[in-house]
């Protein structure tokens, strides 16, 4: 029973050093430049325009955020590497998706992660929705993204109308679109 418990707590350690040490590089990643990664313009605000920055859904087609106009957008920022994202993916996201999916296009966008590892993440947590990537974190510094998990919610016009930074519940997110989507 010792050396089982013991096995547990040497993963439990491996993975938080693990988890911290992606957090670590995914916060200060080289991106082939002396400086970080900036948004070439300042972040949207309520009423402004989506970027136009071109991103890959996992299927494979090239897309930007206004390929998806013409009904309101919840996009979401998730990281395999990231407790709080996979909570709020199956705790929240899944859920509200399959109520809502009809009205509202759901993104989730992949950041700066190990693509089996997100598709394994993706089928473990049976949340529906467009499953896109955005491996060097730029379209997330162009909206403004400054903790992760990281929502923002998108007018069926293609406008920003709110963000939030950080996990999500059921009931938060159903009360955010409520009030951001109508």
């Amino acid at each position: 029973m010792k050396l089982e418990q013991s096995r547990i707590l040497t993963r439990r350690i491996t993975m938080s050093v693990m988890a911290l040490t992606l957090v670590a590089a995914a916060c200060s990643s080289d991106t082939g430049h002396d400086e970080p990664i900036t948004s070439a313009t300042a972040a949207p605000v309520s009423g402004d325009p989506v970027p136009t920055r071109e991103f890959n859904t996992f299927s494979g087609e090239a897309a930007t955020l206004a390929s998806y106009t013409g009904k309101p957008i919840v996009l979401n920022f998730w990281a395999s590497w990231c407790p709080s994202c996979v909570a709020e993916m199956s705790a929240a996201f899944r859920p509200v998706a399959a109520d809502l999916g009809r009205d509202i296009t759901f993104i989730g966008m992949n950041i700066q992660d190990d693509r089996a590892l997100a598709t394994k993440l993706l089928e473990s947590t049976g949340v529906e929705w467009v499953s896109a990537e955005d491996p060097d974190g730029e379209l997330y510094v162009d909206l403004g993204g400054i903790a992760m998990p990281f929502t923002v919610y998108i007018s069926a016009d293609g406008r920003v109308v709110e963000k939030h930074n950080g996990p999500l519940t059921e009931s938060q997110l159903r009360d955010q679109i409520a009030s951001s989507l109508g």
